[in-house]
């Protein structure tokens, strides 16, 4: 049986986890708060040094107790990571021109349903 949440060895990095979901699923929060880079700003590149550090997106199945429940938690977290690498793959200069390619609406898309297999309201 899968561990519940609160059996899970470091659930503060599961609630960071979903805070960066639920900012990677809304667009308006990205053109609000990535858009207008201003120079104390990290912008996007902290949600992705945060997946980085955490290997949530890189070893899902490795984070299975630590941070992911169960392996569609797992396959929702292979998903973002595939379509994450997409689009940020081509050379670009700002966030803002990242955020506002095709590509990029298929991250909201896998963030959203990252955050509907993790329990998550959308």
């Amino acid at each position: 049986m899968p561990p519940k949440t609160a059996e899970l060895e470091t659930p503060w990095v599961r609630a960071q986890l979903i805070d960066w979901l639920v900012r990677l699923s809304d667009r308006g929060w990205q053109e609000e708060n990535w858009m207008p880079r201003d120079p104390g700003n990290a912008g996007l590149d902290e949600a992705l040094d945060f997946f980085d550090d955490t290997g949530v997106l890189a070893e899902p199945r490795g984070r299975l107790g630590y941070v992911l429940i169960d392996d569609e938690e797992v396959a929702a977290m292979q998903m973002l990571n595939s379509v994450l690498d997409l689009a940020i793959s081509p050379p670009s200069s700002s966030d803002s021109e990242i955020i506002q390619t095709r590509a990029w609406g298929d991250v909201v898309d896998a963030a959203r349903g990252a955050l509907a297999a993790m329990g998550e309201e959308v």
